[in-house]
């Protein structure tokens, strides 16, 4: 039995393709996935990976960051990696007083063009950096889309920048924008 043609003369599956084989992924199907991963892939050739464990906002409404400065922490509340819509927000200490330099102090050099990879155990999604800029830590939740879900699917790093005071810390953060390169893809 053929499948129906809707009126408009459209295909059934919405895309023009064939629906897929029993076991098969889909051509409208994307895969999304939680990181456990982020590879730093600057045109330099200074790769660089950590592991991302998941994190949530406190009580105070600050993103609670993972305690060892080398490790990433991916906001459980935003989109998933390869999500169609939303922002992956992963967050991260530039330092630490106890334990040095953080992965994120990485983000200082990071340019426009350069990738990011998220990965879990079975797929990954390809990041190119579009923007970077500095924003007052005071309106990062309330004066940008940074933590937005009603964009199109991004990747949002963010880190402590500016200058370090006893009393007050880092004023802002680096917030680095980058867009889905493709859909996420089977690792291997």
């Amino acid at each position: 039995m053929a499948p129906e043609t809707p009126v408009d003369g459209a295909s059934a599956t919405g895309s023009g393709g064939a629906p897929a084989r029993p076991g098969q992924t889909g051509v409208t199907q994307r895969h999304t996935f939680a990181p456990s991963s982020i590879t730093l892939q600057p045109r330099d050739g200074t790769t660089a990976s950590a592991t991302v464990d998941p994190i949530d906002t406190g009580a105070s409404g600050e993103l609670s960051l993972p305690a060892d400065p080398g490790q990433v922490g991916w906001w459980q509340s935003g989109a998933l990696a390869g999500d169609a819509f939303g922002s992956v927000v992963l967050a991260g200490h530039i330092d630490s007083k106890d334990r040095g330099v953080g992965f994120f102090a990485r983000l200082l050099r990071v340019q426009s063009g350069d990738e990011v990879v998220l990965a879990d155990g079975a797929y990954q999604q390809r990041y190119r950096v579009v923007t970077t800029r500095d924003v007052p830590k005071a309106s990062l939740a309330t004066s940008t889309d940074t933590f937005s879900q009603s964009v199109p699917g991004r990747l949002v790093l963010l880190t402590c920048t500016g200058t370090w005071s006893p009393a007050t810390h880092y004023p802002d953060n680096l917030v680095v924008t980058a867009e889905p390169v493709g859909t996420a893809t089977p690792r291997g």
